[in-house]
């Protein structure tokens, strides 16, 4: 009776550990699964959806919930990668879609319909974004878009070929309520130390930051991914304007183009500002 008693002890203090040992495996990992229902979900703006989300952390959306926002960026020149860009009139935001050629299914002009419910808030170095699931198991937090054939669960195409103006934002206007927004900015130039450049360094696939000067002072800095088709391109030496995605990376502002066809220099340089020679 005591060495059966012994071994039902023994084999429940196995039973605990595996499960520890499991449950450590996937600690705080989850994995969005298609939801049923129509399109009675409530609507959120996406300014009050960012409103849900802490710095540094990730919240799962419980609730019944969907936003309407039109797409104004995707991967169809490269420099966005298994994302778009969505806004609507109060802000915008990166849906993380673990897919290719997303362009063609998802052009910009595109406004669509994003199911909330089981996907993750979280942001990356600061920048909001939606995605399919979340894995802090390794200590790091890293996450995975929607995968292709949920795309239709989550994903409801409404209108097409939507006007979409740009922003016109100054450089004292920019801040994180802008994230993900289509912005355009007014006067700027390439630094004199980046004229000599490329967007990017297409040969050995490496992204690149370019400041980009305001002439009545302040810098963003355009971002580009050595994989864009236009990364080997040399940067305009004029001044003018230029449209893209407003970014950030930790602190610094950022800018993602979309195309070069979204710049437009065409004005001389600004003269007698020593600052600008940097």
């Amino acid at each position: 009776m005591k060495i059966k008693t012994s071994l039902t002890i023994f084999i429940s203090s196995i039973a605990i550990v595996v499960l520890f040992f499991s449950a450590a495996c996937l600690k705080q990992t989850a994995y969005a699964q298609p939801v049923s229902g129509n399109d009675t979900d409530s609507l959120i703006s996406i300014k009050a959806l960012r409103k849900l989300h802490a710095m540094g952390n990730f919240e799962p959306i419980t609730k019944s919930m969907a936003l309407e926002a039109t797409i104004v960026a995707n991967d169809e020149h490269d420099n966005l990668y298994k994302s778009i860009s969505i806004q609507d009139s109060s802000g915008g935001i990166l849906l993380n879609l673990d897919g290719s050629s997303l362009y063609q299914t998802y052009p910009v002009g595109t406004t669509i319909r994003v199911r909330l419910q089981n996907l993750f808030l979280t942001d990356y170095r600061r920048m909001l974004q939606l995605v399919a699931s979340v894995d802090t198991s390794s200590g790091q937090l890293l996450t995975t878009g929607i995968p292709v054939p949920l795309f239709s669960k989550y994903i409801k195409v409404i209108k097409e070929n939507i006007n979409i103006v740009p922003m016109l934002v100054s450089f004292k206007n920019l801040a994180d309520s802008l994230q993900g927004r289509l912005i355009k900015i007014s006067n700027v130039e390439f630094s004199a130390a980046d004229t000599n450049s490329t967007f990017a360094d297409k040969k050995n696939k490496i992204g690149a930051s370019r400041s980009l000067k305001f002439c009545t002072g302040g810098t963003i800095y355009l971002r580009t991914s050595g994989y864009a088709d236009f990364a080997g391109i040399s940067l305009p030496k004029n001044n003018g304007d230029i449209v893209g995605i407003y970014s950030v990376y930790n602190y610094e502002k950022q800018l993602l183009l979309r195309d070069t066809s979204d710049i437009l220099f065409r004005s001389k340089r600004c003269t007698g500002a020593a600052w600008l020679k940097n």
